[in-house]
């Protein structure tokens, strides 16, 4: 006859090491693993099916409390009803009350420690939570639509409830939002959150039928930028402010490069600056990786190769190699640090509020001066400006940066805005 529990002390069920199941009676057993843990489990037939129901680890749930669920248990079955089934819609239904915003921060948790760098993460909280981090509330709360949602209950009006508003206005930060919703849903209906079927966040065959592609949306905002015939003024004036941030916006001019090629986006895929990229001698400064995901070589104009010149002996290399460091050793400066020195400048009566940003004083005088200036052809102009070719079949066929080219335009460029007399009017032949 088996040994019924009952029977022993509790002492005595302490006591039990042997792995195997242990019967109370009625179905109930004290379960032994070779682990040596101990839980009680209910075995019964439902439906001519052996099932298995745990009721509970020994150490939280004593034996009278077994007890108490196991009859709980064996009254469900008179009613018809599997115990464990039911159970198993309770707890379906219990979590499928979790938030889309719980689901998108419980998500970021559980991955963020394989992503490349600390700002990944932080674009991950800033859409999608609307806070930093440390919790802190942000500017834009794109997803605040979808917070208290049951992400169960999200469908496709939801997502683009989101989408619609910044798809036009921003369409990188919408596109790379759209495929984080759509992680979030997937890893969602994998951890049964929501009932499996099609991802209402997903581009092909769905979303791409109500939005256009991204590439064919035209950013309609406009950064600041004053005329390009006050940038030789503007220079003037930037060379007599100190700082290692305003040596970054002066080549940030002289190059036409975005601000993430200077400060990086990433920093393994797309890193800052660093002093190996920079071949003096050469005068060239090659970008791993620009925004478009491609190299990129930068020829330095005479101006461009003194300034780095003299930022190299200025400001002695911290060890990373990074050029423009930030305040902390090792990390690039913010992205805001350019844009402080033109707020200095505006402080101090220099420019006026409102006329200069880093990308419109840097790119769109650039691209305004060189097609009104000059005679190199645009295909030229927007290679030194790193812009995808939007004839995918043009794309696929052109094998040359015009690097030959763009050197002389981006010495004709540093000319002007150095105030060299006739760098204004350049021919392609000249």
């Amino acid at each position: 006859m088996p040994r019924l529990i009952e029977r022993l002390s509790k002492h005595d069920i302490e006591k039990v090491r042997a792995p195997g199941l242990y019967p109370d009676g009625n179905g109930l057993y004290l379960q032994v693993t070779r682990r040596g843990t101990k839980s009680w489990v209910l075995l019964y037939k439902y439906r001519k099916r052996r099932r298995k129901m745990g009721l509970g680890p020994v150490r939280l749930v004593d034996l009278a409390e077994a007890r108490k669920r196991q009859g709980a248990a064996h009254k469900q079955l008179l009613d018809g009803v599997d115990p464990l089934a039911l159970r198993a819609k309770r707890r379906a239904k219990a979590t499928s009350a979790k938030t889309c915003r719980d689901a998108a921060r419980q998500y970021i948790r559980d991955h963020e420690a394989k992503w490349k760098s600390p700002k990944h993460g932080a674009q991950w909280y800033m859409t999608l939570l609307g806070e930093t981090r440390e919790g802190e509330k942000t500017k834009h709360n794109y997803c605040a639509p979808l917070h208290g949602v049951p992400v169960a209950e999200v469908d496709t009006a939801l997502v683009l409830s989101v989408l619609r508003p910044i798809w036009y206005d921003k369409p990188e930060t919408a596109s790379r939002l759209r495929g984080r919703i759509e992680t979030v849903l997937g890893w969602a209906m994998v951890n049964g959150l929501r009932p499996e079927g099609m991802n209402p966040a997903r581009w092909t065959g769905h979303l791409a039928n109500a939005l256009p592609e991204k590439g064919e949306v035209r950013e309609v905002r406009h950064h600041a930028a004053p005329p390009y015939g006050e940038l030789p003024d503007f220079m003037v004036k930037l060379k007599g402010r100190e700082g290692l941030a305003a040596r970054a916006l002066q080549l940030a001019i002289l190059t036409a490069v975005r601000t993430g090629d200077l400060i990086g986006n990433d920093r393994e895929e797309r890193p800052p600056m660093k002093r190996q990229h920079v071949d003096l001698a050469g005068r060239m400064w090659t970008i791993p990786k620009t925004k478009t995901n491609v190299e990129h070589r930068v020829p330095l104009s005479d101006a461009a190769v003194a300034l780095l010149n003299h930022i190299f002996k200025a400001y002695p290399d911290d060890g990373s190699g990074i050029v423009f460091v930030g305040d902390k050793p090792g990390q690039p400066m913010s992205n805001g640090a350019m844009l402080r020195v033109r707020d200095r400048m505006v402080k101090d009566g220099l420019i006026k509020q409102g006329t200069v940003t880093t990308h419109g004083i840097a790119r769109a005088c650039f691209k305004s001066w060189a097609s009104d200036e000059t005679n190199f052809e645009r295909d030229i102009v927007e290679a030194c400006l790193t812009h995808v070719i939007g004839d995918k079949l043009e794309a696929a066929y052109r094998r040359s940066d015009f690097y030959g080219k763009r050197t002389r335009l981006m010495q004709a460029w540093a000319d002007f805005v150095e105030g060299k007399t006739g760098a204004n009017v350049i021919s392609l032949h000249a």
